[in-house]
């Protein structure tokens, strides 16, 4: 008998109790601190080593922890196995049931110059074949091609990973709603172009997201709501003296005031925001005042609204030091238990704990980590085509290329990045986070290895226990809190 090599443990705050999540079957059970913690430093070691935690519990009680699956008496191999039979089963469903995700690249151009931009200013320049524009023609094209995959599995099955059936004509599934990156999608050359697309996603009953700096944002304003630009997300990196000097370009000095005035109009228009705050040493103390601002501003109690960081590095003259993922989660957890609405990486623990308690299906539905490993294709004004945003303007990683005659794949391009999953990298089969972090960012993996089949835990391990005690306190209280509201009410009939 051993601890399965699959246990996640997690204590509790204010209790003398832990959680145990069984990263493997998805149980979920509430346990002594003591054991939480004795289990959590003895994952796949023998029974002996948590004896003590053990004889303090009834003989019930531990067969209750082998029946979940914390303590088994499969070796470390056969659990190994057992991993990789449910991600290969995991990912041939992944294949089988995407359609292609769609995203529109109308240019390179950007109004801004953020020093922290994984783009290059020369790109954002738009020098030599950089400045060019996206067409209309182009745009049809590109639907034409999405409109060839909308069938489940196309892609998959287009590409030959995957064993996926020929859909009846009945079977077709409305486009899902198309993206627009860049570069800047929404500045003032791309007005026409994307009054085209949205015409394109009106006639198929879908609708637009962007990724924008919003500097430009008021020139869309006939074409923001929820039918037509639905969603747009907009960074802000601090107060107005320190994002001003972070965001800011050629023309536009100061932007915090311009992007504040046109996400009034936007969420005036039924559009949802989403305000991102990329964060690195130099601005880290910016989070709290800007969920102030938020709050102030009457943005954080709209639900069309909502606010995250996320950690960046290298902005600028090279002298900061990285912020980890921990380190921000820390900051946004104490925010949030002071009222404030801003995430980072919690959503995580709160998603998987909701799924393992939700009912009897198994709870990891999938293993790909993002739209790019089941078939998301990113359409660029030069004719190529990416799967990844990361990749977008670095025509040595594009997947293929489009015109008038359709979508040419690069087969190897385009089957690694689909051929990626949990099951594929070594390390991750024996990682108790394999079903819950799906390996992490694959772009991120191959900056730091130089391939996609590696795994980018980025801290995971070390903050994902926290958040997915303080996910289990919070479901706790609202029920306690439920179950007494119910009482008082069955009392007073």
């Amino acid at each position: 008998m051993r601890v399965s090599s699959y246990v996640i443990a997690a204590p509790l705050r204010a209790q003398p109790f832990g959680i145990l999540l069984h990263g493997l079957n998805g149980a979920v059970d509430k346990v002594p601190r003591d054991l939480a913690v004795s289990f959590a430093a003895h994952v796949g070691d023998d029974a002996v080593d948590v004896a003590g935690e053990l004889a303090l519990l009834p003989s019930e009680d531990v067969e209750h922890l082998r029946a979940r699956g914390y303590l088994t008496s499969m070796s470390a191999e056969e659990e190994r196995r057992e991993m990789l039979r449910i991600t290969a089963v995991l990912h041939e469903s992944d294949l089988a049931s995407s359609q292609a995700s769609m995203v529109l690249v109308p240019t390179y151009l950007c109004s801004l110059r953020c020093p922290y931009c994984f783009q290059s200013h020369e790109l954002h320049a738009g020098k030599g074949s950089w400045g060019r524009l996206m067409s209309p023609e182009q745009v049809d094209d590109a639907f034409e091609v999405v409109d060839g995959f909308r069938h489940p599995g196309a892609v998959a099955r287009h590409l030959g990973l995957a064993d996926v059936p020929v859909a009846e004509s009945g079977d077709l599934t409305s486009l899902r709603s198309v993206g627009l990156f860049g570069g800047e999608p929404l500045g003032a050359p791309t007005v026409d172009v994307v009054r085209h697309i949205v015409r394109c996603t009106t006639e198929r009953g879908t609708n637009l997201w962007a990724i924008t700096n919003g500097v430009e944002l008021d020139l869309f304003r006939e074409l923001l709501g929820p039918d037509q630009i639905a969603f747009v997300q907009i960074t802000f990196d601090g107060l107005a003296d320190l994002h001003d000097s972070r965001r800011k370009g050629p023309h536009f000095r100061e932007t915090f005031e311009r992007i504040s005035t046109n996400v009034d109009m936007a969420l005036d228009r039924g559009t949802r925001v989403s305000a991102r705050m990329n964060i690195d040493s130099t601005n880290v103390d910016q989070v709290e005042p800007l969920a102030d601002y938020f709050a102030k501003r009457g943005w954080a109690a709209n639900d069309l609204f909502d606010a995250n960081a996320a950690v960046v590095t290298g902005s600028g003259n090279g002298h900061e030091q990285p912020v980890t993922h921990s380190e921000l989660v820390s900051l946004t957890q104490r925010l949030a238990d002071e009222g404030a609405r801003i995430d980072s990486y919690e959503l995580r623990a709160r998603d998987t704990l909701i799924a393992c308690l939700s009912g009897v299906q198994y709870p990891f539905k999938r293993v790909a980590n993002c739209s790019a490993e089941t078939g998301q294709l990113m359409f660029d004004p030069l004719g190529h085509v990416y799967a990844c945003w990361e990749d977008i303007g670095r025509p040595n990683r594009r997947i293929g290329s489009y015109d008038g005659d359709g979508i040419h794949f690069d087969l190897e391009a385009a089957g690694q990045w689909l051929g990626r999953y949990p099951g594929s990298i070594d390390q991750c089969s024996s990682c108790p986070y394999a079903l819950i972090h799906r390996s992490g960012c694959a772009a991120h993996a191959r900056d730091r290895t130089d391939s996609l089949f590696a795994s980018a835990c980025e801290d995971f391990q070390k903050y994902f226990p926290a958040t997915l005690g303080r996910a289990y306190e919070s479901f706790e209280a609202e029920l306690l809190s439920h179950q007494t509201k119910r009482s008082l009410e069955v009392g007073l009939e």
